[in-house]
C-alpha cells in the first residue's frame, strides 16, 4: 500500500460493482483496499487505518454494512 496516497476502503458484496468503484478511486489518485466480504473488511481493517470508508450497507445480511460502519467507528472514530 502505498503511504503517500490518501486510502479509501471500499466494501461491496457486487463484484462488478467494488470494481468499478476500484478503478474510479485509482484514477483519481486514491490507493484504494477493496473488500467483498464483511469478513475480508474485517481482516483489512486490522492491518489498515483508511483515510476514509466507503460501504454498501446491505451485504450479506440486512445489517452487514451497518456492523461494519460501527466496528470502523470503534476502531477508529476520525474515519469518515
Amino acid at each position: 500500500m502505498d503511504e503517500t496516497k490518501m486510502t479509501v476502503l471500499v466494501v461491496d458484496d457486487d463484484v462488478d460493482f467494488l470494481e468499478q468503484l476500484k478503478l474510479q478511486f485509482e484514477a483519481d489518485g486514491y490507493a484504494v483496499l477493496a473488500a467483498g466480504t464483511l469478513e475480508e473488511a474485517t481482516s483489512l481493517l486490522e492491518e489498515h487505518s483508511p483515510d476514509v470508508a466507503v460501504l454498501d450497507l446491505m451485504m450479506e445480511n440486512v445489517d452487514t454494512g451497518f456492523t461494519l460502519a460501527y466496528r470502523i467507528k470503534k476502531k477508529n472514530p476520525g474515519i469518515p
